[in-house]
Formats: C-alpha cells, structure tokens, sequence
C-alpha cells in the first residue's frame, strides 16, 4: 500500500483513540486520574506529530492550510512560551507538575493537536466519525457513572458527586458538557445526510446517548457546568427560533426547548425552599447560591489577589504554573479554613490574565473570536449547526469562569477549533512554501529526522518522567518495603532529576514520623533526614523564593531540634507570605519548645490577629499564654471557646496541666 494511502489513517486511528484517554487511570502513577492521561496523551500527539510532519512531504492532503484560527493558536502559542520564559520560573512553568499534566509542555502539545487533527480530518466524513466515536465514547462513560450511582463502583473522590473516572466530578461535568452538545450537532445533521425512512434510528441512538449525558452531569452536581448547559441551550434555541427559516421543524423544537428551558427554571425558583429541593444533592447546591455562599468560598479571596498579581505584572504575567507566588504574596488570612495552597484562580479570565498577561488573556480570546467568525461566515453549516457550536463555545466558556480546564476540556475545546478552521480552510490552498521543498529527497531526510525527534521526545519527556513517579509510589508503599527500601526508590527519584523531585520532597517531609520513629534504625534515620534536607535545599536554590519549600523545610528544621536554622527559613517564608498564618504558627512552636514563651506569644498573636475567628489561631494563642503565665487573657479566650458545648481541645488540656494551672 502506497504511504500516500495508510498514513492518513494511521493519524486518524491516533486521533480517535485519543478519544478513550479519559478512560485511562493509571494506579502506579501519582495522581492516577491525572497524571495517566496526560503522559497517554502526550505519548499519542508525540508519535503523531512526527507521522504527520514526515507524511506532509509525501502526501500534499496532510498539509496545514491557514485560516484566523492559524493565526490565534500560533499567537496564544507564541505569547504563552514569551510569558514562561520571561516569568516567575520557567522550570516549573514549562513542566507542570503530576496533579495538573499542564504547562507549556502541554500547551506545545495541544497546539501540535490542532494542527494534526486540522490537517488530516479535512472532511464532514470525517469529523462525523470522530464526533461520533466521542459520543460513543461519553456514553460508555455514562454507563460507569450510572455504576457508581448504583454503589457497585466506588467514586473515587469522595462524597455523592459521581466522578467517572476522572477522579473528580468538576472534570466529568465538563467532559459531558460538551459531548451533549457535539450530541446535538451530529442529530441537526442527521436529515441532511440520510435518506429518509432511515433516520429514525439515528434519532433514537442520540436521544438515548443525550439522556446518558445529562443523568451524569446532574449527579456531578457542578454548579458551573450544569448553567452553562441551561445558558448554552437558551442560547442555541434562541438562535434557531430567530434565524432557522427553511427547516420550520427544527425551529419548532427549538422554541419548545426555549420555553420549556424558562419554564423549568423559573420553576426551581418558585420552589426553591421546598423539601423536594433541599433534600437532593444537586437541587440544594443551586437554591443555596446567594452572596454569602459565594463570600464562603475560596474564590471570594483567590480572585482579588488574582488581580493584584496581574496588576504586578499587566503585560506578560507570570507564567504557567506560577499562579502560587501570587498566592502567597498576597494571601487573605480569612483563607484559614480553605486549602492552605492554591495553584490556580479557579476563573479563566484571571488565570489567563495572571499566567500570560494582557497578551496572553488576548490571544486566548482571539481563539473564541476567529472561531465565531470563521463560525458565522461559513456558508456550510446549516442555522441549527451553528447555533449549537455557538452555545457550545459559550457553555464551555462560561462553566470556565468557575474553574480551570484540565487536559480533557483543552483537548475537546482544540478539537471543535480544529474542526471549525478545517471547515472554512476546505478550498484553501497549502503554503506555497511547503509545496516547493516537499521533494523525494528532502521528505526522506525529513522522514529519518522524524522518527530520532519521536523517539527523543518520548523518553526525554515521559519515560523518565513515569519512572520517576512509579518510583514514589513505591517508596510510599510501607507495607511492602522497609524504610531502608523506600529510601532507595525516592534516591532513584533524585538522581533522576525531574519535576518529580519536588513531588518526592513533599512527601518525604510529610513521612517525618515514620521515617524517625523508633523502630527504625538510627543510620537510615540519619540517612532520611540527610536526603531530605539535602534534596529540600536544592529544590530551595531552585525556587529561592517559593514559601512552601521554605516552610517545609522550616518546619523540618524545627522537628529536628535545629531551632537556629528553623527561625531562618521560617523568616525567609514570612517575607515571601507575610501574612499566612500557618508560618506564624511554626515560628510560634520553635519558641515553645525553646521556652521563649514571650515570642511565642507575639507569634501567635500576630497569628490570631490576622483573622481572629480562626479557632487554630486562637487556641495557639491560649496555649502560649499559658506557658507564659498571662493567666487573665488565656482565661478570657478559653470562655469564649467553651461557649460551644461540644468544644474540647487536648492541646488546651495539657498545657493547663504543665502549667499547673488545673485549677484555674
């Protein structure tokens, strides 16, 4: 068989396997749910980027065209590789870590993404079959959830929110999100491309797999999502009923969609408070949002400080990954109760903003907008066609004000680009450029060049990177090793020198006790905390300004008995997040155990000040007042503990009785 006949296929073999990555969960790896499919995906684009890049100079159909969304994904490319290089760190900016899969690695990727699937699914035919194969695809998807439902699957992360298997219900909401929307397109096309008599069938098979899409996102119960459906819908039928006019069916449904979308809704309002609502973990979520759910989260004091760091640096940002020095600098200490570490905005526009700037937020835009005009301008989409990617485009953006995508929701979203740019790029014409050098000759050295460049690019950014991860987890597995073995897994992790050094340090240093406990013995104790301080040190010269590394080893430090050098780092920590409570009470611990009892105090007062209702704060505070005789104060904290019924610390209680105040 002629190469001008298989390679074509073999790319689109690739691409439709990619469609079943989000099945992939891969127990000996960090992160399984995460971390699997991204190196799988990588992996897949990898061995595609170079079948693709070598069969473009022997068949002329694999060539790129260009069209605006060209353009937008070259720039977003372009403006996001200037703001990592010019950013906070580009190591971490360009590597990611195990629990995101992100960073310009995957930027670079997703844009190779588009290009292929541009290139080679250059037909309707053939986006059918990929549209289709995904629908196929989130309905095996639906049947595990609906598993899960039933209790005969764990969901993993937790909880009622069925996950699939992302290992998170945010992420599957959003995987169902859009394939109920590529759902709705391929049933708009059904009466352009079958014959009558035989469509029946066709709109039996999408209004099934339409329903085993919308049962899951119900029960993921993700406000964001299940909006941008509503909104996504309003939207689609609204342009239909407006501008369908030579298919009087389609518009028909559409207005009844409209109308029984409204009625529904204004529905739910009118029985918000009944028990129907409040007893259903979905319902409740949604008649519980007001202001002051909203000032309960996370992101009423993330957002603010998302701000603060894009006005530090308007232009080019931070870079990716980077979101977390943000964070620290400008940390809001009523953030006490919420995780002590975010890596993200959890809002689209400002982790865009933040990650690229001004530059990057507009490049990512330009790819909404050359889609919606290639969209709109294109004569081959029937109304209904376009007003479903419309609502599509806009559900997805929407839902993203809430969250950040995840490699999945990229991958699907760079598809339908791709899909758009091929549709308006069908009767262009390839570079002129690439027609002249495409020779015999220069398609064999590229060809050759190829397969060294997928080979270097496997092993240089996955195989060691996956060994690296596999080995931390057997270095966690104690069951299985002794502490001498699992010391000898994360070394291997270390002389690796990967990303998975800063993974493998976050968890060495939350194994202290186990690691120093008495049954293990006094030369690999010593050996543990010599690797663990050593290899904390370097990944401190590395990111000499990260408040994490320097609260760990800080905290380290302390546990070890080495209080000189604790305060040290502990000092350089508050400098980088002055006002984060948890440093203040690590200082505060150092001058107990050192019997500094008055700068323990101020310490912890500094702490508690911060945020007074934060009941941690305030019982370190007490404690420290004990254990420096300011008897008064203590006593006045610990009555407006005790005002709850149910309160009871053992720290308080042992204080009081070393300070031989039981009496008090």
């Amino acid at each position: 068989m002629k190469s001008n006949n298989i390679l074509p296929h073999i790319i689109i073999a690739g691409l439709l396997g990619a469609l079943f990555i989000p099945f992939v969960v891969a127990d000996t790896q960090l992160f399984p749910y995460i971390s699997g499919k991204g190196f799988v995906f990588r992996i897949l684009v990898e061995i595609l980027l170079g079948i693709w890049v070598g069969g473009m100079f022997f068949d002329a159909s694999l060539r790129p065209k260009i069209t605006w969304l060209t353009w937008s994904v070259l720039a977003l490319t372009v403006v996001t590789i200037l703001a990592d290089i010019f950013g906070h760190s580009f190591y971490h900016s360009f590597w990611s870590n195990y629990e995101r899969m992100d960073g310009l690695i995957t930027t670079l990727h997703l844009a190779a993404y588009f290009f292929i699937a541009s290139s080679v699914l250059s037909t309707r035919a053939r986006w059918k079959v990929f549209f289709n194969v995904s629908v196929v695809a989130s309905v095996i998807m639906a049947i595990y959830a609906f598993n899960q439902l039933s209790g005969r699957i764990q969901i993993n992360q937790g909880g009622v929110r069925v996950d699939g298997t992302f290992g998170n219900a945010t992420y599957l909401a959003v995987y169902m999100l859009l394939n109920i929307f590529i759902t709705l397109f391929l049933a708009l096309g059904v009466s352009q491309s079958v014959e009558k008599g035989k469509q029946w069938y066709l709109y039996c098979w999408y209004g099934l797999a339409l329903v085993c899409q919308l049962i899951p996102l119900y029960y993921t119960a993700t406000r964001g999502a299940i909006l941008g459906l509503i909104g996504g819908l309003i939207l689609t039928s609204a342009v239909i009923a407006l501008f369908e006019k030579n298919r009087p069916g389609i518009r028909k449904s559409a207005i009844g969609v409209l109308v029984l979308v409204i009625i529904v809704v204004g529905g739910f309002f009118i029985i918000r408070d009944s028990s129907f609502v409040t007893s259903s973990q979905t319902l409740s979520r949604f008649s519980s949002i007001s202001i002051q759910s909203i000032n309960n989260q996370g992101r009423r004091y993330v957002w603010p400080m998302a701000w603060q760091g894009f006005l530090d640096r308007p232009i080019l940002g931070w870079g990716q990954e980077n979101f977390n020095y943000v964070f620290n600098k400008y940390y809001d200490p009523r953030m006490y109760n919420q995780e002590p570490w975010f890596d993200r905005a959890h809002n689209i526009v400002l982790d865009w903003l933040v990650t690229a700037g001004l530059l990057g937020f507009l490049s990512y835009m330009s790819l909404f907008g050359a889609a919606l005009y290639l969209l709109w301008k294109n004569e081959t989409y029937s109304i209904g066609e376009k007003a479903v990617l419309l609502g599509l485009l806009s559900s997805y953006f929407f839902q993203n004000l809430f969250v950040f995508d995840n490699l999945i929701s990229y991958m699907y979203f760079f598809a339908i680009l791709a899909f758009i740019h091929s549709e308006s790029s069908r009767n262009k014409s390839e570079p002129a450029w690439l027609t002249r050098i495409a020779t015999p000759t220069v398609g064999r050295v590229v060809a050759a060049t190829c397969v060294v460049m997928v080979v270097a690019l496997i092993y240089g950014l996955n195989v060691k990177q996956i060994g690296a991860s596999k080995n931390i987890i057997n270095g966690l597995s104690f069951s299985k090793n002794t502490a001498e073995q699992s010391l000898d897994y994360f070394q291997r992790v270390f002389d690796a020198n990967t990303f998975a050094s800063g993974e493998a340090l976050d968890q060495l240093a939350s194994q202290f006790a186990t690691f120093t406990s008495q049954g293990v013995a006094q030369p690999t104790r010593e050996r543990y905390v010599k690797m663990t301080v050593e290899n904390l040190e370097k990944q401190i010269n590395r990111y000499p300004d990260d408040a994490r590394y320097l609260l760990t080893m800080g905290s380290l430090r302390g546990r070890m008995g080495d209080n000189e050098a604790s305060l040290s780092y502990l000092g350089r920590a508050l400098k980088e997040s002055p006002k984060k409570q948890r440093i203040y009470y690590e200082i505060g611990l150092v001058h107990l155990n050192t019997a500094q009892y008055l700068k323990a105090v101020e310490a912890f007062k500094t702490a508690y000040d911060l945020d007074t209702s934060s009941e941690e704060s305030k019982i370190l505070y007490i404690i420290s007042l004990l254990y420096n005789k300011d008897l008064k104060t203590a006593n006045t904290l610990i009555a407006e503990l005790t005002k709850k019924p149910e309160f009871f610390d053992e720290r308080i209680v042992s204080a009081l009785v070393n300070t031989n105040n039981t009496g008090e």
